[in-house]
C-alpha cells in the first residue's frame, strides 16, 4: 500500500512518463518513495514537478493555491479570489471565471498558473457552446507546479519555501486535512 492514498498512482514510472521523463533508478517504487528520493538528493524543483502529477487535481489546485497564498507579494488578488471560488465551489462557472482572471493577469506569475491550473483541471477548454476540447493531460499538474516554483521564487528564502510546500503536498497526497502550509 502506497503512503499517499490519495493519488491514482501505484508506480513513480506512471508519473515520470506523464513529464516525459526517461526511466530512472527506483521509478518503479511507490510514488512518495521516489518522491523521498527526488528530495534526499535535492532535486526538489523536479520534486515539485511529480508531486503536481501525483496529487488529484483539486489537491493539486489546492496545493498551489494555499502556496501562492503564503509566498506570493504580489499575487493578483483577483486571480486569487477566483481560484478561493473554484475551491469552495468546483463548478464550471467558477473554473471558467478563474480563467478569466488568469487571461487578465500579467504573464508569468504564480497567481496567473494557479487559475490556468483550475481552467485545467477539467471540463472543457473550448469556448462555451463549441464542441468540448480537453486539457492536455497532465496540464493542471504543471501550470500548478509552476505556480509553486514561482511564488516561492518570490520569497526571501526560496529553498525553506519551497520545501515547506513540498512538505504541505506530501501531507495532502497523505490524506491530511487541507489546512494551510
Amino acid at each position: 500500500m502506497t503512503g499517499w492514498p490519495r493519488t491514482i498512482w501505484t508506480e513513480a514510472r506512471q508519473i515520470g512518463a506523464l513529464l516525459g521523463w526517461p526511466p530512472a533508478p527506483g521509478d518503479g517504487d511507490a510514488p512518495d518513495r521516489f518522491f523521498e528520493a527526488l528530495r534526499a538528493e535535492a532535486h526538489d524543483r523536479d520534486a515539485a514537478r511529480f508531486l503536481g502529477q501525483a496529487l488529484p487535481r483539486y489537491e493539486t489546485v489546492l496545493w498551489a493555491a494555499r502556496t501562492v497564498e503564503r509566498c506570493s507579494s504580489q499575487a493578483d488578488p483577483r486571480v486569487m479570489a477566483a481560484v478561493s471560488a473554484w475551491l469552495a465551489d468546483p463548478s464550471e462557472t467558477h473554473r471558467r471565471a478563474a480563467y478569466h482572471a488568469a487571461r487578465a493577469a500579467p504573464d508569468p506569475s504564480a497567481a496567473r498558473l494557479c487559475g490556468l491550473a483550475v481552467f485545467t483541471s477539467g471540463g472543457s477548454l473550448a469556448p462555451e457552446g463549441k464542441p468540448p476540447y480537453p486539457a492536455p493531460k497532465g496540464a493542471v499538474g504543471r501550470f500548478a507546479a509552476g505556480a509553486v516554483l514561482i511564488a516561492v521564487a518570490d520569497t526571501p528564502s526560496r529553498a525553506t519555501a519551497l520545501h515547506q510546500a513540498l512538505d504541505y503536498g506530501s501531507r495532502l497526497a497523505a490524506g491530511a486535512p487541507e489546512g494551510q502550509p
